[in-house]
């Protein structure tokens, strides 16, 4: 829980200040990109935060990206909306052939649910990196892609790499999803969103009817006290300790997946070969 929201805002505009210049968003109508855009804002004006929303398909123009267009309406920051339905079904197209050729599939098999909506996400990320670069050229400035993961989706990878786990920096991946709702209810009791702009169903919004926590199986609520006990002590000697239990048992699901997922953030390693040249 965060005990100081006030001075926590006022620390982020210092650090997002000291990052960039102008913010490119991608925003989904979730509450993670909902709360990035409002504290880009706060940051850097209106003016140098650019919004992009990009609909896959006929879910996403008539439910997330109609709340996303609103609420940055109602913010005032600049609003690029970019369809990404051609770049992705592209880049799946691609890939299915590919796995096809080499006999990975058989003919009457397509991509799984997951590897297609993970197509969709890095069709998002090519298209605001491409952005951004243009900003910056014709801005002369620093411009940069704002990550909008927070600490319990990262934590247990709950993302795609080279899709929204890419980005060049996460203002709120320190937080947990329960503290990123208490930021945006004290932005709405402010009056700068309203409460139908806060999205109390995560979704990645990656296929139709996903959401979060079907996916996942348990609610980041339900997972937060098993992080914050793996934040302390993240090894395996806690689940050796810990006795059969259903807090155990949250332990093990979260851990296990934070360790399946953790190459998504670490930087590629450089294999050092410099004792063999020179």
């Amino acid at each position: 829980m965060i005990k100081n929201l006030p001075g926590l805002i006022e620390h982020l505009g210092v650090e997002i200040r000291k990052q960039t210049d102008v913010a490119v968003v991608g925003m989904s109508g979730g509450a993670d990109s909902t709360l990035v855009a409002l504290l880009c804002k706060e940051a850097l004006g209106a003016d140098r935060v650019y919004t992009v929303h990009m609909p896959y398909g006929r879910t996403d123009q008539e439910f997330f990206n109609a709340r996303s267009l609103k609420t940055a309406a109602n913010l005032g920051v600049r609003v690029i909306s970019a369809a990404v339905t051609g770049i992705a079904d592209a880049i799946n197209g691609v890939v299915d052939q590919a796995v096809y050729q080499v006999g990975l599939r058989q003919a009457d098999e397509c991509l799984s649910t997951v590897n297609s909506g993970n197509g969709r996400s890095r069709a998002r990320m090519t298209v605001l990196y491409g952005i951004s670069h243009h900003l910056g050229t014709t801005l002369h400035t620093n411009v940069r892609v704002i990550g909008t993961g927070n600490l319990s989706e990262d934590f247990i990878g709950y993302d795609t790499k080279g899709g929204d786990a890419l980005c060049d920096f996460f203002p709120i991946g320190d937080l947990f999803k329960s503290e990123v709702y208490q930021l945006l209810d004290w932005f709405r009791d402010r009056g700068d969103i309203d409460d139908d702009m806060i999205d109390r169903k995560p979704s990645a919004g990656l296929w139709e009817g996903q959401s979060d926590e079907e996916e996942i199986g348990y609610s980041y609520n339900e997972m937060e006290p098993a992080i914050r006990r793996l934040l302390d002590r993240t090894s395996k000697t806690l689940l050796e300790e810990a006795p059969e239990s259903a807090e155990r048992t949250f332990d093990r699901f979260v851990l296990e997946r934070h360790l399946a997922n953790k190459h998504k953030h670490k930087a590629p390693p450089v294999l050092p070969l410099r004792k063999f040249c020179d």
